[in-house]
């Protein structure tokens, strides 16, 4: 049998041979792995991804770094036990999968050959076996040492799925960006204050292959492309602030052509120039209005991290929302769901659809509030107090074990409760005099954000606005900030939503958490809250270089502006 179809010097493998290698080792494992005296496989599941990945990185116009590549991995979980009882516990956010020894077995052979395949799922079962019967017995000896009191069944019972895409291998256009990206950075020899500008671009076409014991059987593909504009400035008072435009497409037609990348690059080099001219006020306290997109970034971290339903069973979380069923958390008239079905806002796709969970449950639809009521949870197959059934919401990496995770997290506002962005600012000077604030924040996008939710540290969250004003109450001059980023616990900060309205905007990106870096999208109105925090982000001081950039030199030397006191330099993440 012909295993393999050729293109041109690659090896493209067939997809129903990949589906009978993993299905054949799965059932000789189910079979075959037996340790007398200790408890046999009720449930097993092998996934596997292929991934073709090109990485373009162009500065001064020069393609500094230029990789295309195609790797494989596999991910195996091995369940002993029975559906109540099993070797998980703490829904699996305890487990470190990079510190156990099946970590290194996870490479798969990059031509999918099947005979190396089905060796490598061997490989990892053994381990995998072995490392569950110690989770199985520690779990037991949890149970005797220690009061589970959110203990629930292991693992849900779910149907089989049978659902297949079809897989292409076309090339990505990989000439044709790499002298784009490379004429289009030729910009910022122009711009000699400019430190470490970028335009980048990362494209992934993901094929994965998923059975399980129950007979699912699911392949799929996936296309991300990200773009990624920034640069860096230094300040009078010696910080170093960045400004960055990203874009996120599903499809390498999508991606915008140089005129629209130009445009991009418009954009990151006039908001570095406002930003080296922007007052750091040091701290802020006081109401806060904040566009879509970051109102976007505070419901995912605030609101969105904190139903994740393993979260409610394990030991270590504090469980914020775990006893709030029904309670009001938000406004009356905000609704708030996660929904992975969504492939398209407005003339946009969006980064976190999918159709089949990383469990081989299809993607639903989660109400989490309802008129601003907590009305339920993501949920994957660790089941959770009153719920049973995942709701196709179980992701991860391909290394760490499926969680529930974010998708599409939207937040909605009733239309007869929404107030416009201008009537939003109104209201906002009026809380603002009221409270005897002589300024008022507006927040109209943030760079990213990140929280805490285990039991030991403090329950909070923080977002860096990446373009923030201060509206003076009194004379309506606005000005914009810099060096500073929000604070804040999330019970409050939800309480403190007073308003909400204007235009739905969209945000995108990467999400980090117990089960990995996983691709999501948000969607929210603007929302207006009382109180809002913020405090100085810079903690240190940089002066200049010593000697001008190379293409900029005139031939002098020596500093040319004043010792830099305070700041903290931050650097893009290396490609």
């Amino acid at each position: 049998m012909d295993h393999a179809v050729p293109l041109g010097n690659r090896v493209v493998p067939d997809n129903d041979s990949v589906l009978d290698v993993l299905t054949r080792e799965l059932m000789r494992s189910m079979s075959g792995l037996a340790v007398p005296g200790s408890p046999r496989p009720y449930y097993m599941s092998y996934s596997l991804r292929r991934i073709h990945e090109l990485r373009l990185r162009a500065a001064y116009g020069s393609l500094v770094r230029s990789r295309e590549g195609v790797h494989a991995h596999v991910y195996a979980d091995v369940r002993v036990g029975s559906h109540k009882f099993d070797n998980f516990i703490d829904g699996g956010l305890s487990r470190k999968a990079e510190e156990r020894e099946s970590s290194e077995w996870l490479e798969a052979p990059d031509d999918l050959d099947p005979t190396a395949l089905q060796v490598t799922l061997w490989k990892l079962t053994q381990i995998k076996f072995d490392e569950a019967l110690q989770d199985y017995y520690d779990h037991r000896k949890a149970l005797v040492s220690e009061y589970l009191r959110d203990e629930t069944d292991s693992l849900s019972r779910e149907q089989r799925v049978v659902y297949t895409e079809q897989l292409r291998h076309d090339p990505f256009p990989r000439a044709r960006w790499e002298s784009c990206l490379q004429t289009l950075s030729r910009r910022f020899i122009d711009h000699a204050d400019v430190y470490d500008p970028t335009i980048g671009l990362r494209a992934e076409r993901v094929h994965r292959w998923l059975v399980n014991s129950e007979g699912t059987q699911v392949v799929t593909e996936d296309v991300y492309v990200e773009i990624d504009v920034s640069g860096w400035v230094l300040t009078d008072d010696g910080v170093y602030v960045e400004a960055a435009r990203q874009g996120y497409f599903r499809a390498v037609d999508e991606v915008p052509d140089s005129e629209g990348l130009g445009s991009a690059i418009d954009e990151v080099l006039a908001e570095l120039a406002a930003l080296r001219n922007a007052d750091s006020p040091g701290a802020f306290l006081g109401p806060a209005l904040l566009a879509g997109q970051a109102a976007s970034t505070l419901f995912h971290e605030a609101l969105g991290h904190r139903l994740e339903g393993e979260r409610l069973v394990a030991r270590g979380e504090t469980r914020t929302f775990a006893h709030k069923l029904g309670e009001r958390i938000l406004p009356p008239g905000l609704h708030i769901y996660d929904d992975p079905t969504m492939a398209r806002f407005r003339d946009q796709t969006v980064w976190g659809s999918y159709r089949i969970d990383d469990q081989g449950v299809p993607a639903r639809r989660a109400m989490l509030v309802e008129d601003g009521k907590l009305a339920g949870f993501l949920q994957s197959r660790s089941p959770i107090p009153g719920g049973t059934i995942s709701n196709g919401h179980g992701r991860h990496d391909g290394v760490e074990a499926p969680m529930a995770r974010m998708g599409n997290l939207v937040a909605e506002g009733d239309p007869a409760r929404s107030r416009s962005f201008a009537e939003l600012e109104h209201e906002l000077i009026a809380l603002a005099r009221a409270q005897g604030r002589r300024y008022a924040a507006v927040i109209k996008r943030i760079h990213g954000g990140e929280t805490t939710t285990n039991s030991y540290d403090f329950q909070v969250f923080k977002g860096e606005p990446s373009e923030v004003y201060l509206l003076d109450v009194e004379t309506g001059a606005r000005k914009r900030i810099r060096d500073v980023e929000i604070i804040g616990t999330p019970l409050s900060a939800m309480q403190r939503i007073v308003a909400f309205g204007g235009e739905p905007e969209l945000d995108q990106g990467f999400c980090f958490a117990e089960s990995g870096s996983i691709p999501v999208s948000g969607i929210a109105p603007a929302v207006l809250v009382s109180e809002l925090e913020m405090q100085q982000r810079s903690t240190a001081g940089y002066h200049e270089p010593l000697l001008p950039p190379p293409f900029a030199d005139d031939g002098s030397r020596g500093r040319s502006g004043n010792l830099r006191t305070r700041g903290r330099r931050r650097r893009p993440n290396a490609s």
